[in-house]
């Protein structure tokens, strides 16, 4: 191909002529080109107007070369390039269709050649990038492109993704097509320095077994390590025990950006430091969606444990938490602190235990900063240490019998169980799973599942819960409320006011009925609406 110089006679009768000399340079993702990959191409430095076509051939294949299209002929849509000021793009899919290329040609294709140029004559140079055959027979068979993925069955292809940072890149494309034993990986899949930017569906598989120990500050550990721009789905992780320092979550240990969707966690995850988490330890500008866990979460000395995730900046959505949650400091159900949004997700947990301070059912913060929108929580969550702070955030409570019930559950967090999330009933158990993936269990405490815990008033149809327990008791009585108490007054049966106090914290409070003679009381409670419950309480 040569520079076009395109020579005009005047109506004067002189001679004039025009030539596009100006030096034009181009630059392809990936660089260089991958005969499997999805290519695209910037021309830029020089002006050709508005509407400019992707003259390309294959420039090299072996020794020889290949112009399928001809000159003439590109001036359609099919090859119309995007601009941006002076610089204009062409995408190709899939190269080896584009081109009209055999599986041989293919295999030689060694250099692409592309002239921009515009339908008055104007063009560039001969331009040039410099294609690598891309990996084929790699883990279980595929080419690691949207058409045709790396396929991952067995140990060995999980310990050469781990290792082989090539295939965490942007445009590959990888599917497990079986549950795969994790225990002979030795560390995570991407790092910081080289951050997992590539697609992964796990098919509706599940990792088992996976075991990782991280130990260095600033190194994030998790099945994936450090996630930006990467996408995970329909994934699910069993069994696994994984410790760090800093950002440790079962699933990633960060989330910088990118998508983590229908996946689960189980198991164990212990950190030493900030932002541990079930799923994700620290969640930055990513999404979370339809996604639970019931790992059981500890992080003894630091800020930030949550069930699901250990802090949020990004968005998290229809979730839920199942385990029991410790920590020092910033301590919740579902999140430890939250700096982002949160809707539609539930805390069911066993347990949360705040060693210092900022602990809740469902947050471990209330600030201005903590966005949530249609968020619960378990009523009978215990707490692990001391009593609860004030600074948390318990979302709306509600008994256990509201979240066993399948069109309760539905109603409140407004979920989809027509193609995303089921209801399974087993065993005398009922609770809610991603629809078909594998390998999932009630990840609840017994006493979810006890209808023997406390009397609970019955919830009202703005959705008010007042709960009181244990019932019958030898001693103290808590008070929860989800929309919070003003006054509770106690009487005995005969109308003799026994007790009355304004509770230090509007969505609970504890009343001690040691000193009372044993039989049967009536307590009277005030909300913050004015309106009042009513509830028989047994001493022992």
């Amino acid at each position: 191909m040569r520079k076009l110089l395109i020579t005009f006679l005047a109506l004067s009768g002189g001679l004039f002529s025009i030539s596009y000399s100006e030096a034009a340079t181009i630059k392809s993702n990936p660089s260089p080109a991958i005969s499997n990959k999805p290519l695209e191409i910037t021309i830029s430095g020089q002006d050709l107007g508005s509407e400019v076509y992707c003259y390309t051939w294959c420039d090299k294949i072996g020794s020889e070369s290949k112009s399928p299209f001809k000159w003439t002929e590109v001036h359609t849509s099919q090859f119309l390039m995007t601009r941006n000021g002076s610089s204009y793009t062409f995408s190709i899919q899939d190269i080896k269709a584009f081109y009209g290329l055999t599986d041989s040609e293919l295999q030689n294709l060694t250099k692409l050649g592309f002239i921009a140029k515009n339908s008055f004559g104007g063009q560039t140079d001969d331009l040039f990038v410099e294609v690598e055959q891309g990996r084929r027979d790699a883990y279980s068979g595929g080419e690691g492109t949207y058409s045709d993925p790396f396929i991952l069955k067995t140990s060995s292809d999980l310990q050469t993704l781990a290792t082989t940072s090539a295939d965490w890149a942007e445009g590959v494309y990888l599917r497990m097509e079986a549950d795969i034993d994790a225990s002979g990986l030795a560390v995570g899949i991407g790092s910081t320095s080289t951050p997992f930017r590539a697609i992964f569906d796990g098919n509706g598989h599940c990792v088992r077994n996976l075991t990782l120990s991280g130990s260095a500050i600033g190194n994030p550990t998790g099945f994936f390590g450090y996630i930006d721009g990467g996408e995970v789905r329909n994934l699910g992780i069993i069994s696994a025990d994984v410790s760090g320092t800093n950002c440790v979550g079962i699933l990633a240990g960060e989330l910088r950006k990118g998508i983590i969707e229908r996946c689960f966690t189980s198991g164990s995850v212990k950190g030493s430091s900030i932002c541990v988490g079930g799923l994700v330890g620290e969640n930055v500008t990513g999404q979370i969606r339809d996604c639970y866990s019931g790992a059981n979460v500890e992080n003894p000395s630091d800020y930030a444990t949550g069930g699901l995730v250990g802090k949020n900046r990004g968005v998290i959505k229809n979730t839920y938490s199942a385990g029991a949650v410790s920590g020092f400091d910033y301590v919740g159900g579902l999140v430890g602190a939250n700096y982002g949004t949160i809707k539609n997700s539930v805390a069911l947990n066993s347990s949360i235990t705040s060693y210092y301070d900022y602990s809740a059912r469902f947050g471990g913060n209330n600030n201005a900063e903590n966005s949530v929108e249609q968020t619960y929580s378990w009523a009978d969550i215990e707490p692990g240490h001391n009593v609860w702070t004030s600074h948390g955030d318990h979302a709306v409570m509600h008994p256990a019998m509201t979240f066993r019930n399948p069109s309760r559950f539905q109603s409140l967090t407004g979920w989809d169980f027509n193609t995303i999330w089921e209801w399974r009933s087993e065993g005398g158990k009922e609770y809610p799973v991603l629809r078909n993936l594998s390998n999932q269990s009630p990840l609840f405490s017994d006493a979810f599942f006890s209808n023997t815990t406390s009397v609970m008033s019955a919830v009202s149809e703005g959705g008010e819960t007042l709960r009181v327990g244990p019932n019958p008791t030898s001693g103290e009585l808590r008070i929860l409320s989800s929309s919070g108490i003003t006054l509770y007054e106690l009487y005995s049966v005969n109308g003799s006011l026994m007790m009355r106090g304004e509770p230090s914290c509007a969505n609970e409070t504890t009343i001690d009925l040691a000193g009372l003679a044993g039989g049967l009381y009536i307590l009277r409670t005030i909300s913050t609406d004015g309106s009042e419950n009513v509830n028989k309480v047994i001493k022992k």
